[in-house]
């Protein structure tokens, strides 16, 4: 069995709430989180990232970072240092990071992020960034709302796509209730 390389992508498996659910690394830093336990993901391309190797080594270092996300312990600085947000682009990687700023038990609207990132008039394209959102529960884009309600969820997932067996939305809505927060 050969070592694995520092840049060398890998998957680990998290024990979630929800069920077995897997985890992309790269250098250390979390590049994607599959809600769907047969999610497949992309090959990565590009580069090498120039940041320094992140504090994710092993299945252990996952799960205490995501328990104390779940608890609502970890702060910004730590959830962004552990995530690989490189295939994003400027304006995502802005609502991402303005995303890990919403603590557990609080919810923002879309319009509220849209200026919390530097841009009060890009609510839909806000909505869109957060479709992308390729690490889920880390960086909590379920605890974005709409003005008029709970909002979507899932983004450009498929139809098929049923996180932890539920609807979508009723997934929201749970992740939302398991923090305190009801939504009608």
């Amino acid at each position: 069995m050969r070592p694995t390389l520092v840049n060398e992508p890998r998957t680990l498996s998290w024990r979630s709430p929800w069920g077995t659910l897997p985890v992309l690394l790269l250098s250390g830093r979390i590049r994607a989180i599959g809600l769907d336990p047969r999610a497949e993901f992309a090959e990565v391309q590009g580069p090498p990232s120039r940041r320094s190797v992140g504090p994710i080594r092993t299945t252990s270092d996952l799960s205490h970072l995501m328990r104390r996300v779940l608890a609502g312990q970890a702060t910004p600085k730590e959830i962004l240092a552990a995530c690989d947000l490189s295939d994003s682009t400027d304006f995502e990687r802005k609502v991402l990071v303005a995303l890990a700023k919403v603590r557990r038990g609080g919810v923002i609207s879309y319009g509220e992020l849209a200026a919390a990132a530097g841009s009060p008039r890009a609510a839909r394209a806000v909505g869109s960034a957060l479709g992308k959102n390729p690490i889920p529960i880390l960086l909590p884009c379920h605890r974005v709302v709409a003005s008029n309600g709970i909002g979507g969820y899932g983004g450009s997932a498929g139809r098929e796509w049923r996180p932890a067996g539920q609807d979508p939305i009723a997934f929201k809505r749970a992740l939302l209730a398991s923090e305190g927060v009801l939504v009608c």
